[in-house]
């Protein structure tokens, strides 16, 4: 191809990046050695916008995620200690010194300084632009010129753009999350403006396909979605004797709920990550990576793949944009529907899912509280004892677990010994916070960040004179910020806080590299749910109150409107529920009250219509 508007190449000195570049910590390691000196006194400042947190806890991938670029003049980080103004060339020179210490400013000169059609093809277009009275916007060449980058990255050429690999070529050479709706803007604009000769004589005769968006991505590939429109078929129509006709017996909108619950599994098995326990039906070694290559689709709603879509829904159910438990169960009922009516459901499969707690849980929810909770409840407001002791649970643990310690003065304690204090000192901090500050969700529990730039719980001193903490809408399920919340003395939330910062977190060999409050045992992430559950009961029942987590939420809203239904509104808060929810899971409490009211009515219009009778005969 024939180069119209020749560019004049640089000359550029490679320069080799370390073999290790994952963190931004990596970053500053290279800067420190190779330069420019000016990129140090950014990255000092980042130490700082990390608020406490290592810079290795901070990939280099997730710095655009974690800083976010200002649009509109809004500050997309006001929580950091930099007004907007210092904030913009403060990101753009971290930004540097990453592709500096990447390479990828390199790469970049050596691409743009290439003499292709790339360069013919932007020098086009900036002769249409609408400010020398052609047809191009000016903002339109930046994605122009990101794209450029991308295809050079690819090998491809602008016209090759039309190729049947270039879309593949194309996805593999995205390199930030952001590039996508780049890449999607600069072949809309291609395809806009190329009747304008300059850039038909580059592009391909026929039209540049577009990169397909996230949702796209997550569509199901042909034929899967060809055996999930038949399985729903088979389930959705009865044979007619008479005729040998199918006949419909189920109307759309149950059709359409059947084929969200079969596709929502599906998509979740390439999220599903590898499983290994002894137990054959929690093991799952080898979760579908592509269900692109699968040839057996019936066999995807094997008992062991339905487990692991199950344990995934449950893993993301707290976060805003997924199912929340009460829809899980619903989904996963359409799924046992389905797989009923097509041949492909047994006995031990419905037993196994239906045993599963989240699964029960969402049905008390569809369903309102399920006999043995509300019994549960019951229990707690009759037995004055039960409910001194869930009053007083974060208080209880922390006790069993200072009696360990006691134990072992003079001597190192055993293993078996430091994972029994860790347990129960977990337990009792996360029971603090949710006795003394908000009965909020496991998950957002055990995510709460002690450090780095989404820090979202406090000490006292870093925002208020006790502890607080706080949950972005992103975080929770209905998408709606929870306000900081402190940790009340009266409560004795901070007397337990301050004992688990100081003597049991320390307990965590990883406890220094987390960000988290609550650190697994053997990486620097947050404790899984799983672990914390299993923790949980075991603690609670040790100091005579056996409960899972989940009820600590049921047994805080029945102590609150037991209290006093008048509560309902501020239950529903505090839970994250609507009023309607809390109203149908506790309905019960109310409607005894409603009976003792009634009872006491007319015992005080018997009392008083025995005193007139009374009053008349005398």
């Amino acid at each position: 191809m024939k180069h119209l508007f020749p560019s004049k190449a640089k000359s550029v000195t490679p320069v080799q990046a370390p073999a290790k570049m994952e963190t931004m910590q990596d970053v500053i390691d290279y800067i420190d050695v190779h330069g420019p000196a000016y990129l140090s006194s950014p990255l000092k400042t980042l130490r700082k916008n990390l608020f406490g947190a290592s810079p290795k806890t901070l990939k280099i991938a997730d710095f655009d995620v974690t800083f976010p670029k200002s649009e509109r003049g809004i500050h997309p980080r006001p929580d950091l200690p930099q007004k907007l103004s210092a904030y913009k060339p403060w990101r753009e020179k971290c930004r540097n010194a990453i592709a500096k210490a990447t390479g990828a400013e390199t790469e970049k000169q050596e691409l743009r300084a290439r003499e292709d059609g790339w360069a013919d093809l932007l020098a086009a277009a900036k002769l249409h632009l609408a400010e020398n009275g052609g047809l191009i916007a000016k903002q339109s060449i930046s994605p122009l010129t990101t794209f450029a980058d991308i295809c050079r990255r690819a090998g491809l050429e602008p016209w090759d753009l039309a190729n049947p690999d270039a879309t593949d070529r194309i996805e593999k050479a995205l390199q930030a999350k952001t590039e996508r709706g780049v890449v999607r803007s600069a072949q809309k604009t291609l395809n806009t403006f190329s009747f304008l000769p300059e850039l038909a004589a580059l592009l391909p005769a026929d039209p540049v396909p577009m990169q397909p968006s996230l949702r796209d991505l997550d569509a199901l590939p042909a034929h899967v979605d060809e055996v999930v429109l038949a399985m729903i078929k088979k389930a959705s129509s009865t044979r007619d004797r008479t005729t040998g006709k199918d006949a419909v017996r189920v109307g759309k909108q149950a059709r359409d709920r059947y084929r969200a619950a079969l596709r929502h599994h599906l998509r979740a098995l390439p999220h599903c990550k590898p499983h290994h326990n002894p137990d054959p039906l929690i093991d799952y070694p080898s979760p579908i990576k592509d269900l692109t290559t699968v040839n057996d689709v019936e066999g995807l709603f094997a008992v062991d793949h339905l487990c692991a879509s199950l344990r995934r829904t449950e893993e993301v159910e707290h976060l805003p944009g997924t199912l929340s438990q009460s829809s899980a169960y619903a989904y996963y009922n359409n799924i046992l529907v389905v797989l009923s009516h097509n041949g492909l459901l047994d006995n031990e499969t419905v037993e196994i899912l239906k045993s599963s707690e989240f699964y029960q849980q969402g049905k008390e929810l569809a369903d309102g509280m399920r006999p043995a909770t509300k019994r549960w409840c019951e229990n707690l407001i009759a037995d004055p004892t039960k409910e001194r002791r869930f009053r007083n649970l974060h208080r209880l643990m922390m006790r069993a677990a200072k009696k360990i310690i006691a134990d072992a003065k003079g001597r190192d304690m055993t293993r078996a010994e430091i994972e029994r204090v860790r347990a129960l000192g977990t337990c009792a901090a996360a029971s603090a916070i949710e006795w003394a500050g908000a009965p909020i969700r496991m998950a957002n529990c055990l995510g709460l960040r002690l450090l780095g730039t989404r820090q979202n719980f406090f000490r006292p001193g870093q925002r208020s004179s006790t502890y607080e903490f706080f949950l972005n809408k992103e975080e929770t399920k209905a998408g709606e910020e929870i306000a900081p919340v402190e940790l009340n003395a009266d409560l004795h939330g901070p007397e337990v806080m301050d004992w688990y910062i100081e003597t049991i977190r320390p307990l965590f060999p990883h406890a220094d590299d987390s960000i988290y409050l609550f650190p697994a045992v053997a990486s620097s992430g947050s404790l899984t749910k799983n672990t914390f559950d299993g923790w949980f009961q075991r603690a609670s029942g040790e100091v005579g109150l056996h409960m899972t987590f989940h009820k600590w939420r049921h047994g805080y809203a029945t102590l609150l409107l037991d209290t006093n239904w008048g509560n309902l509104k501020v239950a529903a808060d505090m839970l994250g529920n609507t009023m309607s929810v809390c109203e149908t899971n506790y309905v019960w409490i109310n409607k005894k009250k409603l009976h003792k009211d009634g009872q006491k009515i007319m015992v005080d219009r018997s009392h008083k219509k025995d005193a007139e009778i009374m009053g008349g005969r005398v």
